[in-house]
């Protein structure tokens, strides 16, 4: 069993981001030579990816934006129509000790996706570095829509799409009675913005599953479970058939999009930043910061940090040494659970829990 390394106290900086050579001497030329490729082998080492999920793209040529939709996870939500497709989900805490998924696609954008719900704080340093599209119903108040707007996205709510191109996307569904029936025609809508720019790689990668970091370095772990709040638990068992973690309830039963489809990840990965209010909502504190992280993978987990460099740059992810951490190309769930320095009201710290060779070890994020 590993020993933990202790939280460093991260300052909240951030979030006002959303408010508001030497020579040798006697140089031999061969030496001089090897180095030079050692260090140009580094640099071209890796191979264009996908910016989602890290599969390679060979000679293909990425086209079109990333759309981002934030999504319902309550128990009158579920299950909802297409999450089982996207590339990229983000777990958020939200008022009232519930999560919401905040889904992006790239690589298959479904036809349908809902139930759509509204914008958060937090949601623009989630969205601020992939670009693209997002998709929401709309906010608390005008100041929340302020912050989501300096995320640079083009934003598509509800809300204010009324006598707009982007308005005639949104419908109600038949599945579920309001507010859990608003749902976005997708892939409809994202081909009106075919123009815009491809995301950015958002994680490093390594081809071969074998050489992700947590199967280098980490401890087997048959299941993960990422504690929000005393209701909402994300959890997830390997499955070595498929070579993903497939996404369960709390009543043990298989957590399924509409269509059947469980869903599953090929990285789980929880965050332990520190959620504190802004405008009242509980927000996640994530722009230029560095806390713990636990990334499972391969039926493995390591834990290291992630580190923000700001508000319009990609999560990046570092062992306890500051080495880079490397993901199995595939979907990825993000889990971003209340840190002990949370001080949002109502929020306590989550927990991240892991079972190997049958017992379970508890972490206190």
């Amino acid at each position: 069993m590993p020993s933990f390394a202790l939280r460093s106290v991260a300052a909240l900086a951030g979030i006002s981001m959303l408010l508001v050579g030497c020579t040798s001497p006697d140089p031999e030329p061969e030496v001089a030579d090897t180095e030079a490729s050692v260090a140009e082998e580094a640099v071209v080492a890796d191979v264009p990816r996908h910016p989602l999920t890290g599969f390679e793209l060979g000679t293909a040529s990425l086209t079109g934006p990333t759309i981002a939709i934030k999504i319902d996870n309550t128990s009158a939500g579920r299950p909802q129509v297409g999450i089982a497709s996207a590339d990229l989900v983000f777990e958020e805490l939200v008022e009232g000790g519930v999560t919401r998924y905040l889904a992006v696609f790239q690589t298959a954008v479904p036809d349908e996706v809902g139930p759509v719900r509204s914008g958060r704080p937090q949601d623009a340093q989630l969205v601020a570095p992939l670009g693209g599209v997002f998709v929401f119903s709309g906010v608390g108040n005008s100041n929340v829509r302020e912050i989501i707007s300096r995320s640079g996205l083009q934003l598509v709510e509800h809300d204010t799409s009324g006598g707009t191109p982007d308005g005639t996307f949104f419908f109600r569904s038949t599945r579920k009675p309001a507010p859990l029936n608003l749902h976005i025609e997708a892939s409809a809508l994202i081909e009106g913005y075919s123009s815009l720019a491809p995301s950015v790689q958002q994680f490093q990668y390594r081809t071969d599953p074998a050489e992700a970091s947590a199967m280098v370095s980490g401890v087997e772990a048959s299941s993960v479970r990422t504690v929000f709040s005393s209701g909402v638990e994300s959890i997830w068992k390997w499955d070595a058939a498929s070579g993903t973690y497939l996404k369960f309830l709390l009543n043990g039963s298989p957590d399924n999009d509409a269509n059947g489809t469980q869903i599953s990840a090929t990285n789980v990965i929880t965050l332990s930043p520190n959620y504190i209010d802004v405008e009242g909502l509980p927000t996640a504190v994530i722009a230029g910061q560095t806390d713990r992280a636990y990334i499972a993978t391969g039926g493995k987990v390591l834990e290291g940090r992630f580190v923000s460099s700001g508000a319009s740059a990609p999560l990046q992810f570092t062992d306890l040494d500051g080495n880079p951490v490397y993901l199995t190309p595939g979907k990825t769930f993000v889990l971003l659970a209340p840190g002990e320095g949370s001080t949002a009201s109502g929020v306590k710290s989550g927990l991240f829990t892991y079972i190997s060779s049958g017992q379970e070890t508890i972490i206190n994020l």
